[in-house]
């Protein structure tokens, strides 16, 4: 994980969207470093998707935050969609 580095945000986005965007940035690392719970992830998942439905700007906000932060938002939905546990950590 690099260190000090922004979060990517949409100037279009509302504040209480941008408190819940920065929420799910934390917990994708989290799911890198400590893990996480299936549910509250998933959780969070629906609203990111909700905060940005089209697919083309989630892409553009995964590459961005795995070329700041080394974490990748799609991996870590797919590995932790994917796991029978209730608690998942994702290997990078």
């Amino acid at each position: 994980m690099k260190e000090n580095y922004e979060y990517p945000l949409m100037p279009e986005w509302s504040k209480d969207e941008i408190i819940t965007m920065v929420e799910f940035y934390a917990q994708v690392e989290d799911a890198y470093t400590t893990g996480v719970a299936k549910d509250e992830f998933m959780k969070m998942v629906r609203k990111f998707k909700t905060i940005e439905p089209s697919i083309a700007a989630q892409k553009q906000l995964d590459r961005k935050f795995k070329e700041l932060s080394g974490y990748s938002i799609y991996q870590a939905i797919k590995t932790v969609n994917n796991s029978s546990k209730e608690h998942v950590k994702v290997e990078k």
